[in-house]
């Protein structure tokens, strides 16, 4: 059994025996010989290891994985259950700042019995219980609802300031009703 690679192995070293990993896989199976790599620096005693190093677990093969603050994910900013308005839906919502400043609404664990005619719409609200409390001139459509169940994201756009809003509404565009809607509590 291979023992995992340990913190005494520097970065530079670390990558080398990647590449030369990887060279000896190829997508035919047949044998090549490895490419000429040329001889890494020593580590640096400023080097830090990678998340992967640091907890003792082997590199995942054939991919490079990047730690850095900017492959981070998304930032939460909001996030609420949804509730029925005049139709159901159970699950999340809940509103993400990602790491290139744009927003996206996330459902999770999130089931309705019918996506027909269904727009998912962001009010500046701090909730919704009645189709009254929605002012159709201060919406944001994110578009028509992609499914009846499951995580889904729906991107909000950018001419819009995501955090002024504050209730996910699914609206049924035919009917011209709030079906359920989900009041984003802050998370900060």
């Amino acid at each position: 059994m291979p023992q995992p690679i340990r913190r005494t192995i520097g970065a530079p070293l670390l990558v080398a025996l990647f590449a030369i990993s990887a060279a000896a896989c190829t997508s035919s199976g047949a044998a090549t010989s490895a490419p000429a790599i040329a001889p890494a620096a020593a580590p640096s005693a400023t080097a830090a290891p990678s998340e992967s190093m640091a907890d003792n677990r082997p590199m995942p093969s054939g991919s490079m994985v990047d730690h850095s603050p900017a492959a981070s994910a998304a930032a939460p900013v909001g996030i609420g259950p949804f509730h029925a308005v005049d139709g159901t839906a159970s699950g999340t919502a809940a509103l993400f700042h990602k790491p290139d400043g744009s927003f996206v609404i996330t459902f999770e664990t999130f089931s309705t019995p019918t996506a027909s005619h269904i727009d998912v719409i962001l009010v500046p609200n701090r909730d919704v219980t009645t189709d009254g409390e929605i002012d159709r001139t201060t919406i944001v459509d994110l578009g028509p609802l992609t499914g009846t169940a499951g995580m889904q994201d729906y991107a909000v756009p950018a001419s819009a300031d995501a955090v002024t809003y504050h209730t996910v509404v699914l609206w049924d565009t035919e009917m011209t009703h709030a079906v359920a809607a989900a009041p984003l509590a802050p998370t900060l």
